[in-house]
């Protein structure tokens, strides 16, 4: 699928190294707030439409999922603005065992929705903000990250919460997905960012940056 920044191979396998590089940070802080050994797999990229965004989430999670989301913002100079968002996908059936892992003891089922959205929500705030801060150092921006949200519920009630709502349904979206797995926890689940809007082409210049110094 051609990407709404016509990305070519190289500037493609960049984006990738960014958004694994940030990963490895992320799994790192993840391991330690779970104890357990985080498998990821290898980082695909996309460029959806925020109506089909939507269909792959039910695709991958079902009619009822745990999310946790965060929107940020890229600055580079002269005020550049990518916008993006960073989002934590499990299936609501295994919340309970991401929060007895986040706990490190069972929690009693009349229990978890008193401790779930709080609980999901430190947890989005440590791993979503290291996510999205070592995606901006790389790419040598500054980031602004808004607080994060819990969602539970039919991907089909997810489009205002994301902001997808307000997407051209003809503008696509640059997405970076990867699936993770708990050791001995009993828990996957996928880690997504996605940017959009009009700063778009100001990340292709930085991408394109990034392979100069980085990679040449």
């Amino acid at each position: 699928m051609t990407t709404p920044l016509s990305l070519n191979e190289v500037e493609e396998d960049a984006f990738k190294e960014l958004f694994n590089l940030s990963l490895g940070a992320t799994a790192a802080t993840l391991s330690e707030m779970v104890d357990a050994e985080i498998v990821l797999s290898v980082p695909s990229f996309s460029s959806p439409s925020p109506r089909s965004l939507l269909v792959q989430i039910h695709q991958l999670f079902g009619d009822s999922i745990g999310l946790v989301g965060m929107r940020y913002q890229f600055t580079f100079p002269s005020e550049r603005v990518v916008p993006g968002m960073a989002v934590l996908l499990v299936r609501a059936t295994d919340l309970c065992l991401f929060l007895e892992a986040l706990h490190g003891d069972a929690i009693p089922v009349e229990m978890i929705g008193q401790i779930e959205a709080d609980s999901m929500q430190l947890a989005g705030d440590v791993l979503l903000y290291t996510c999205a801060s070592s995606l901006s150092a790389l790419l040598e921006s500054d980031i602004d990250c808004q607080k994060p949200f819990f969602f539970r519920g039919d991907p089909e009630a997810l489009s205002i919460q994301l902001g997808l709502e307000e997407q051209d349904e003809s503008q696509e979206l640059l997405m970076l997905r990867v699936d993770f797995l708990m050791t001995g926890k009993g828990v996957t689940g996928a880690l997504l960012t996605w940017m959009d809007g009009d700063g778009l082409p100001f990340l292709k210049t930085e991408i394109d940056h990034f392979i100069t110094t980085h990679m040449s």
